[in-house]
């Protein structure tokens, strides 16, 4: 079949679960270094000063709408992996009741 699909629910959800992992490990280092920016904007004055907090607000932005987008995938790499294990089930019962039937 041209259009097959093979997929490991286990391995779907496991790379769902690394996936979550990295994105709580980049958010981290994204926070300690926003704050480590922060800290050193005290002796920034100025337009500079103004700058730097613009540019920081523009990263934190766009660095919260990026872990989103992360922890979006990661979820929906889980519920791929469930909606593929209820759809084998869905299949095999199917299934069974065909050949249950053709033997009664």
């Amino acid at each position: 079949m041209a259009n097959e699909i093979r997929v490991s629910p286990e391995a779907l959800s496991q790379t769902g679960n690394e996936l979550a992992a990295r994105g709580e490990t980049l958010h981290a280092l994204q926070r300690s270094c926003h704050g480590e920016a922060e800290a050193a904007q005290s002796g920034w004055v100025g337009s500079s000063a103004e700058a730097l907090s613009g540019l920081l607000d523009g990263w934190a932005a766009t660095s919260s709408a990026h872990i989103r987008r992360i922890g979006k995938h990661s979820c929906d790499m889980h519920f791929a992996a469930a909606d593929f294990i209820f759809t084998e089930q869905i299949n095999a019962k199917e299934l069974g009741d065909i050949g249950a039937a053709r033997f009664h």
